[in-house]
């Protein structure tokens, strides 16, 4: 009797701890559903960057671009695969004694739609707004807006620019810091005077006009859409907004609801992109990390104070990012571009007080330090998010059940997928994954996106951290890093 209850004792204990060991196999922090056969979105356009003429003058000193420096950029955004790139001018720099010469300021124009021509990618292209109008008076520049539109023909016809798709007249127009002062019935005078020019000049069937363009935090803006859309109507080709939402607004989920309301005035027949998106610590929750980068700022001598973001320094900018597309993908939006690709193209204070936004300063090694010009580790995050999203990707519907900080979406390309997954967190996750209802290949390149956790090739490229064949209507088990984007595709 005594060694049955030994025995039995014992025989009960394995199977309470296999019972144990198999639930802990098993728990997941999170499960990620992708519907294979449910489609958000028909068409993705993509996403890209703000690559816009290089300022060349610092002050205390002018310099170019090399052609090593251009060789080098071309190379990271080959890796990049941009879809969409948002190109900015203005028109008055090549507005000579009341004469437009459109040659004036070309060569800085030309190496960038060099580029995007040669690889078939989208432009939106457009000018600042700096002399259109008259926000006083009230009144439109009747010849700029036409010399504009002039502008825009040497481009598309003399050049034969056709990657030049959607045009941008004078930027965030809702803004005090616009050339409107935020004045809607001023730019919508400008928007239709200028397209009746592009129309003169038998443009408007190879280019269409781009709105609003205006910068949002809330919801109080919505109406610049849906007058854009009575006012301007088939002359629209493409709508966007600008957002600087702060952590707290995207990491909570609060950021997709706000923009939710933006895509949802616009016409559901025509596409709608984040025109220009980064981060901004403007909400009482992110003050800390206000703090943080004004003392970096202040600390980096070619650096603006007043408008830097210096975190792109830090993996995390790169999972911010991430989140942030995420939910601009779920909210209906067919596209992303950030701000921006290049420290050296802008300044803010004076010429040398750059606007430290981007993935690098392809002017390091020349002036600013060397260190700059290396590749900031946010441009992974976004490469691997505009090389797997490809233009023309059907968007899958994705449900995502427990735990918040595990966040995800999914595409098809031509018979491929992408299924992209965030973990926001500071703590290792556990991923449950049920891709339903799939066709095609089950090999996929898993790429990890995080601090430790990049495979790294060269400067500027990466390899597949593994690959895996993902079980179709099962769960498929994964590992989630902390602060780490995980990408798994078998898009070639």
């Amino acid at each position: 009797m005594k060694y049955f209850c030994v025995s039995y004792i014992t025989f009960s204990l394995i199977l309470v701890l296999t019972s144990f060991s198999n639930s802990c196999i098993a728990q997941a922090d999170a499960t990620v559903t992708v519907e294979g056969d449910i489609i958000t979105l028909e068409n993705y356009l993509g996403n890209g960057v703000q690559w816009d003429p290089y300022q060349l003058d610092y002050g205390k000193v002018e310099l170019e671009i090399s052609k090593n420096d251009w060789d080098k950029l071309y190379s990271r955004l080959d890796f990049m695969k941009p879809q969409v790139v948002r190109v900015m001018v203005n028109t008055t720099s090549s507005i000579i004694n009341d004469t437009l010469n459109p040659y004036r300021e070309f060569k800085d124009l030309k190496p960038i739609l060099d580029y995007c021509q040669s690889r078939s990618v989208t432009v939106t292209f457009g000018d600042w707004g700096g002399g259109m109008v008259d926000s006083k008076a009230k009144t439109i520049n009747e010849k700029n807006l036409r010399f504009a539109a002039q502008y825009l023909e040497f481009l598309v016809n003399t050049n034969n620019y056709s990657c030049i798709k959607y045009y941008n007249l004078i930027n965030e127009p809702n803004g005090f810091w616009s050339s409107t002062d935020g004045n809607y019935n001023l730019w919508k005078n400008a928007m239709q005077f200028f397209y009746s020019e592009i129309e003169e000049l038998d443009l408007a069937h190879k280019v269409k006009i781009m709105a609003p363009d205006i910068a949002i935090w809330k919801t109080d803006k919505i109406d610049w859409v849906s007058k854009s859309a009575d006012d301007l109507e088939d002359a629209v080709g493409l709508y966007d907004i600008h957002t600087y939402p702060s952590k707290t607004t995207v990491n909570s989920g609060r950021y997709e609801n706000i923009i939710r309301a933006y895509r949802e005035a616009a016409p559901h027949n025509v596409p709608m992109i984040m025109g220009e998106i980064g981060f901004k610590f403007v909400e009482p929750e992110d003050s800390i990390y206000q703090k943080e980068n004004i003392h970096r700022a202040k600390a980096k001598p070619y650096a603006s104070i007043e408008d830097s973001q210096m975190f792109v320094y830090d993996f995390s900018y790169g999972i911010d990012m991430a989140d942030a597309l995420f939910q601009t993908v779920n909210a209906g939006y067919a596209g992303c571009v950030v701000w921006m690709l290049d420290d050296a193209m802008h300044s803010k204070e004076s010429p040398n007080k750059l606007k430290v936004w981007g993935f690098w300063n392809i002017l390091g090694e020349e002036y600013f330090g060397d260190s700059e010009e290396e590749v900031r580790p946010w441009y992974y995050a976004w490469s691997l998010l505009s090389k797997y999203m490809p233009q023309g990707s059907k968007i899958l519907r994705v449900k995502t059940a427990g735990d918040p900080a595990i966040k995800a979406i999914a595409l098809k390309y031509k018979g491929s997928y992408t299924i992209a997954i965030i973990n926001i967190s500071g703590e290792n996750k556990k991923l449950n994954l049920v891709p339903s209802k799939y066709e095609g290949k089950s090999l996929f390149k898993k790429f990890v996106y995080g601090k430790n956790h990049l495979n790294k090739v060269g400067g500027y490229s990466l390899k597949p951290n593994d690959e895996i064949d993902l079980v179709f209507s099962s769960e498929n088990q994964f590992d989630l890093p902390a602060e780490s984007l995980t990408v798994l595709t078998n898009i070639k």
